[in-house]
């Protein structure tokens, strides 16, 4: 049962639950003519005339109910559309029809006649224009062969359907400052060096001058929309409808131009300022930091005023997760499924610490949890941060929230990650200051451009398969190319030691290539898309006069995330103790059947797999063998050179794993071709069988503060063990006891395989069922049904 706290915010999420989104063709026709118009100019100001023409002639909307505004689109859950990065699928899909054929699990949208023909119009314009030919044009000739190894994704030949995202804002500049204050520190930077542009200057007053551009446009963008609710007040009868228009027309006036005085206005800054940077580019996992940091206080001088009501700021939050909620992006087919639901990924943090070391839990935080709870919204994806001073009351809503909402909010543990943000050079009140991006990967708030989904296409590798490679001479048996050094094969490895020796060469091997691809690809976008709204505000980049494309953000990152954790570990434990400890197979006949799929060989398949080790069951045997392979990943990964800092290492999915799994061949475990690889740092699904503690203590022996970009574990609880005070109590003591041994990060799901196949077969029943997949959550029933399947397959455990 849907609870809102209030009628409107349950109107607000029944519009939202009934809308299928729709394609809009109006910002693909604004930016098409405003390229046209700045044809010659500088990369820089031209994406800034473009956001300024963008927001001041797109079509705004004000819903009725809505307390906070700000669309993407002229519809109500319109999908905008980015020529300039590249949109070649959707043009063949709208020609060949298949794009009217797309189901809920590819991420079905409405789209009219008169649509197609105005996207149609623009193709020929954005030929070789667009961010994927000039990435296209940096890559090397030996790529094809690289991705013919199903080691990398990037979704090749055409890299590229976003721009670089995976970062977050800087939301408290914008709140506690506004943009004319912005505007005013460019402008004078500007001002101070007229008529005398020396050297390196020449390109900062360029930039200075795109900021003030963008600070106009914000400026505009608001005023726009006071406009119109003046318009709609003054056609209103319903008196109380006609107040709302007012309010929303005072507030707009203000910010994001000035700074915020109430709680409100800071949530319509905040949202304002996350739309300007959605609109600004396709990148994905725009996050949104610690809303609940920055914020609080202007709910607690309001609170303190008597102006504000707990109740009154709960609605202001639950009417701006509908907004986060209604915002969603083209993707190809294949993208579309693996981030499934319309997820976008623009994560909340709750929790954790101040700058000054104290518990940063406050009343907004609580909001957080109350509003995903509900309105049953798998948007905004959300972490609470955990340390010693968290509050009991915070475990405990935690808890209850995401027993409800599968997997929001997940748990990230600040004895790691505060550590690891001082190993890259944060300071210990930034570190103590950080947040989470995309899905579990740390970065700084307001002064990190993190990347930390490299280029945004595919920022992954696939572990299982470097030792498939490394067994086979470095031949993808599924293709036959050549895609890895020769390294031999395994029926010459004489010892387990060549083995691994000739393992960590194809990881490094693959590695390499994927800073390669990542700098090359990063030098290709910062030329043509900048990204001058994000750097008018990130900590160093006015001061620098540098765009965060160029280094301008005080603090750098870009991030790798390996996949298939559970596979490498059980594969290396099935050779190691069946073929060099008990000799049960020669090294001819278990490669032999390995390659033949393990077809007419199911009892070895099922010896390896009922009788070798497995990762997850608290047995150092694997154990030590998955802390080794992740180890030759993680080291080298962190000392690669990107364009702008370190590459970070991470341990996570996102759901690749499934897609991956789809394209590699058949693994040493026992794994056969196309079925899916382990999620996470999580065991192969099925494999753990000693219940939840030998899953922790397994995992807790990776080196986890080696993983900078993040590690996820997934876990299911069947709901029977976790009931009442007793349930919320185990789950506590779970996070704390695996957060003690080292843990980084943990999400759950609080229901059964039965439930789950139920809704496969009655979706209609279940359309509220939200799920945790891996970096993000969706509604189960939207997801395809492959990832269902994999979801299912998880062990039903017992608290």
């Amino acid at each position: 049962m849907i609870t809102p706290i209030t009628p409107r915010a349950g109107r607000l999420r029944k519009r939202y639950m009934d809308t299928v989104p729709e394609i809009d063709a109006e910002r693909a026709l604004l930016v098409t003519a405003s390229y046209q118009e700045t044809a010659g100019e500088p990369f820089v100001i031209r994406r800034a005339k473009m956001l300024k023409k963008l927001v001041s002639e797109m079509t705004l909307r004000i819903e009725e109910d809505e307390i906070i505004v700000g669309n993407m689109a002229k519809n109500y859950r319109g999908c905008a559309l980015f020529p300039e990065t590249d949109l070649t699928f959707f043009f063949n899909e709208l020609r060949d029809g298949s794009f009217d054929k797309r189901d809920t699990a590819s991420e079905k949208f409405l789209i009219s006649e008169e649509t197609k023909q105005q996207a149609l119009s623009v193709e020929n314009y954005w030929k070789g224009r667009r961010l994927n030919d000039a990435v296209k044009g940096a890559m090397p000739d030996e790529v094809k062969d690289i991705m013919a190894g199903g080691v990398l994704t990037f979704f090749y030949p055409d890299m590229v359907y976003g721009t670089v995202g995976h970062h977050c804002g800087n939301f408290a500049k914008v709140i506690n400052q506004g943009f004319k204050a912005i505007r005013a520190d460019a402008q004078a930077r500007m001002d101070a060096i007229a008529g005398n542009i020396e050297g390196e200057y020449a390109t900062k007053y360029l930039f200075w001058k795109a900021v003030t551009i963008i600070c106009d446009a914000a400026k505009i963008y608001a005023n726009r929309y006071a406009a119109l609710a003046r318009e709609k007040a003054e056609m209103e009868k319903n008196p109380k409808q006609r107040e709302l228009f007012l309010q929303i027309a005072a507030v707009c006036e203000w910010v994001p131009e000035n700074p915020a005085r109430t709680f409100r206005e800071a949530v319509q800054a905040t949202w304002f300022y996350q739309l300007l940077i959605q609109l600004d580019v396709n990148g994905p996992g725009v996050s949104m930091g610690r809303f609940d940091q920055y914020t609080y206080p202007l709910y607690a001088k309001q609170a303190k005023e008597g102006t504000i009501t707990w109740d009154e700021a709960l609605e202001i939050v639950e009417a701006m997760w509908i907004k986060i909620s209604e915002v969603c992006k083209l993707k190809n087919i294949g993208y579309s499924r693996n981030a499934g639901g319309y997820s976008m990924g623009m994560h909340m943090v709750a929790g954790g610490q101040t700058k000054d070391g104290r518990d940063a839990t406050n009343e907004v935080t609580y909001m957080m949890l109350r509003a995903t709870r509900d309105l049953s919204v798998h948007e905004p994806p959300m972490d609470v941060r955990i340390w010693n001073g968290t509050p009991d009351k915070l475990w405990r809503e935690a808890i209850e929230t995401t027993k409800k909402v599968g997997g929001i909010p997940t748990f990230q543990n600040d004895n790691v990650i505060i550590p690891q943000m001082l190993a890259r050079g944060f300071s210990i009140e930034e570190a103590r200051d950080y947040l989470i991006i995309g899905c579990v990967e740390p970065g700084g708030s307001g002064n990190d451009f993190s990347c930390s989904g490299g280029t945004g296409t595919g920022s992954f590798i696939n572990l299982p398969q470097c030792l498939v490679l490394a067994m086979n001479n470095g031949v993808n048996p599924k293709t036959g190319v050549q895609a890895g050094p020769p390294t031999g094969y395994f029926k010459d490895f004489e010892t387990f030691a060549a083995l691994q020796a000739a393992y960590e060469k194809q990881v490094k091997y693959f590695v390499d290539w994927y800073v390669t691809i990542c700098n090359l690809w990063e030098v290709a976008a910062r030329t043509i898309l900048p990204l001058p709204v994000l750097s008018a505000t990130i900590d160093g980049c006015v001061e620098s006069g540098a765009d965060v494309m160029f280094g301008g953000a005080r603090h750098n990152g870009i991030g790798l995330a390996g996949v298939g954790i559970a596979n490498i570990a059980d594969g290396f434990a099935a050779v190691k103790k069946l073929v060099y400890d008990e000799k049960v197979y020669t090294r001819e006949e278990f490669l032999a059947g390995m390659l033949a799929n393990w077809e007419n060989n199911e009892p070895m398949r099922q010896n390896i797999i009922n009788n070798a080790p497995k990762y997850g069951n608290d047995d150092d045997y694997v154990d030590e063998l998955a802390r080794w392979c992740l180890s030759v990943y993680t080291n080298y990964t962190n000392s690669k050179k990107g364009v702008r800092c370190n590459f970070l290492a991470g341990l996570f999915p996102v759901s690749a794993h499934i897609g991956m799994g789809a394209n590699t061949y058949a693994t040493p475990d026992g794994r056969k071709k196309g079925l899916p690889l382990s999620d996470g740092i999580s065991p192969s699904q099925g494999l753990d069988k000693n219940g939840p503690a030998s899953i922790l203590k397994s995992t807790s022996r990776i080196d986890q503060m080696s993983a900078l970009n993040g590690t996820l574990l997934n876990m299911k609880f069947h709901p029977s063990s976790l009931q009442g005070e007793n349930g919320i109590q185990k789950l506590k003591q779970l996070v704390q006891t695996y957060f003690d041994m080292g843990g980084m990060h943990i999400q759950y799901n609080v229901v059964t395989s039965d439930t789950l196949r139920a809704a496969q077969k009655n979706p209609e029943e279940y359309k509220d069922l939200v799920i945790r997949i891996a970096g993000f959550s969706a509604y189960f029933v939207q997801l395809y049904k492959e990832l269902q399947d994999d979801l299912i397959r998880r062990t039903d455990l017992e608290a």
